[in-house]
């Protein structure tokens, strides 16, 4: 009995806790702390850009003006950062994430989550880009759309089963009456534009367009290379005569199915914060957020980085996160059996 009550006090001293922190000024709260942005990689690379040039800028549009540092934490595709951020750190808005792009799509398909999470319950903060994903074909194949790949076997390149490199143009072909025929093993997309060049294969479901364009633009000038699909929801500025992933299917369930898939494109370089971080200073980090990526300080400092900008409100991205966790396990069963079949 002594036991359950020290829990009964504990459990009302908690409460209260938890009622003073929301209670307090998100101005009062933040004066004087420090956020720490969280990657889940090491340093370099696109995720740590972009986290630093967040904790350079965000900061200052938030009341309170705290300070910002970025903390790497690499390890399981960042999974080992997301569960960090759910289950550990402080749930009281100082903990900012950047997670991998597949982070819900993994959670809810695959089931990567390492001890348990739900993506759902974080709270999305804002994308600053998507992931603009293409499957492409090499010039001179004859393979200018999607019916061309339809009519005949189209053969890409991809890394390992468990990517969208593979299980996009699986589920394209289940659903959509593609016939992609893969070669995998490539180690990442450097590999697989090499072998596409020799002729090796004759394209691949995972360009990365924006990064093409920096990597080779003589290769998109010269229209070496042939946009088929693209991931996402909504086709790019930069891609309007591409059809989108969901576009392809013929009815609503193989739509929701696609979607699902291409979900990972429309997360994009996204921050989150801990599942019960209060609501009041959620809103205050997505209004900050907002007020940032129209700051022309903030666009000046990304262009001069060669960073692109693509921004989703926070409430956007919840709303999409949400949709996918609402799916019924029927569909994420069925999706499964696709993507695992033998190419």
């Amino acid at each position: 009995m002594k036991t359950l009550a020290r829990l009964l006090v504990a459990g009302v001293a908690a409460v209260a806790l938890t009622r003073t922190a929301a209670a307090e000024p998100v101005e009062d709260f933040y004066k004087g702390k420090q956020l720490k942005v969280i990657v889940g990689y090491g340093p370099g690379g696109g995720f740590d850009a972009y986290a630093r040039l967040l904790a350079d800028h965000l900061p200052g549009h938030l009341p309170g003006k705290p300070t910002a540092i970025v903390q790497h934490m690499p390890g399981a595709a960042t999974v080992k950062a997301a569960s960090y951020i759910y289950k550990v750190a402080p749930q009281d808005g100082t903990v900012l994430g950047i997670p991998n792009h597949a982070l819900p799509l993994n959670a809810l398909l695959l089931h990567e989550t390492g001890d348990g999470f739900d993506p759902a319950k974080f709270n999305w903060i804002g994308r600053l880009d998507y992931i603009d994903v293409v499957g492409i074909a090499w010039h001179g194949t004859g393979f200018n759309t999607v019916a061309d790949a339809k009519a005949r076997t189209l053969i890409f390149g991809a890394t390992s089963g468990g990517g969208t490199s593979v299980m996009t143009p699986l589920a394209l072909n289940r659903l959509a009456g593609t016939r992609f025929k893969l070669v995998q093993g490539y180690k990442d997309t450097t590999e697989e534009y090499l072998a596409m060049e020799k002729g090796e294969i004759q394209g691949l479901g995972n360009a990365i367009w924006s990064q093409l364009r920096r990597s080779h633009p003589q290769w998109i000038e010269q229209r070496a290379v042939v946009p088929l699909y693209q991931d996402g929801y909504e086709r790019a500025a930069s891609l309007k005569e591409v059809p989108t992933v969901p576009e392809l299917a013929s009815n609503d369930e193989d739509r929701r199915a696609l979607r699902l898939l291409a979900s990972s494109s429309v997360v994009g370089r996204a921050f989150l914060a801990g599942p019960v971080v209060p609501m009041d200073r959620v809103k205050a980090l997505r209004a900050a957020f907002s007020e940032m990526v129209n700051d022309p300080a903030f666009r000046a400092e990304a262009g001069q980085l060669n960073i692109p900008l693509n921004p989703l409100e926070g409430e956007k991205l919840q709303a999409m996160v949400a949709e996918l966790s609402s799916y019924p396990e029927s569909l994420f069963e069925r999706v499964r059996n696709i993507v695992k079949e033998s190419p």
